[in-house]
């Protein structure tokens, strides 16, 4: 009989039987393979994910210069997260922020550690907002479009938004980007970054 052992014992002053092996520790080794498989798999995937998360940068370098997707694990993993309907609206959100800042900037002194263009990006207004509503929007998108746009707002080397001698307009790298996300090959070369 199974009885769940008490405390104390009942008030009738009687002791209630106890299984013998209730009282053993569990054995923790007793754990069927399967479950340690998936352990394993969750450590692998966790690895994987953090490995990602420090390297994403790199990763979206790779994914913009055109490395395919599927070629590691890590890129899978990145090409799906910059993918994610999430991830599409912050980086909408981003765009959108870069233009109110420009123009709360206009209107009065404003402080940042970031230096934007404001003259490219006021030039650009309206293909940067079009971008952001596409990426709001539910049509399909390319990762390596993606990582294009977070490079857009991220590199400070070769993003019209932050330099002025990059080579490229604001709108230029906006409309060759709109093309990448939509699966068409770049024609201007903003993609064209070392890994």
């Amino acid at each position: 009989m199974w009885v769940r052992r008490r405390s104390q014992p009942p008030r009738s002053g009687a002791a209630l039987p106890v299984r013998s092996d209730a009282l053993r520790p569990p054995a923790f080794d007793q754990v069927p393979s399967d479950h340690r498989r998936r352990s394993i798999c969750f450590d692998e995937s966790l690895g994987l994910r953090l490995r990602v998360r420090v390297t994403r940068a790199r990763l979206d370098r790779q994914l913009a210069a055109g490395h395919p997707c599927e070629s590691t694990a890590a890129l899978a993993l990145r090409s799906s997260q910059l993918l994610d309907a999430r991830a599409r609206q912050v980086v909408a959100g981003d765009l959108r922020g870069v233009v109110e800042f420009v123009d709360r900037a206009a209107s009065g002194r404003l402080i940042s550690a970031v230096v934007i263009e404001r003259a490219a990006v006021r030039a650009g207004r309206e293909a940067i907002l079009g971008l952001a509503e596409r990426l709001e929007g539910t049509g399909p998108v390319t990762p390596r479009g993606m990582a294009l746009v977070r490079m857009l707002l991220t590199d400070g080397v070769s993003s019209p938004l932050f330099n002025p001698g990059c080579g490229l307009s604001v709108a230029q790298a906006v409309w060759e980007i709109a093309d990448v996300l939509g699966g068409d090959a770049p024609t201007i070369g903003f993609d064209s970054v070392t890994v």
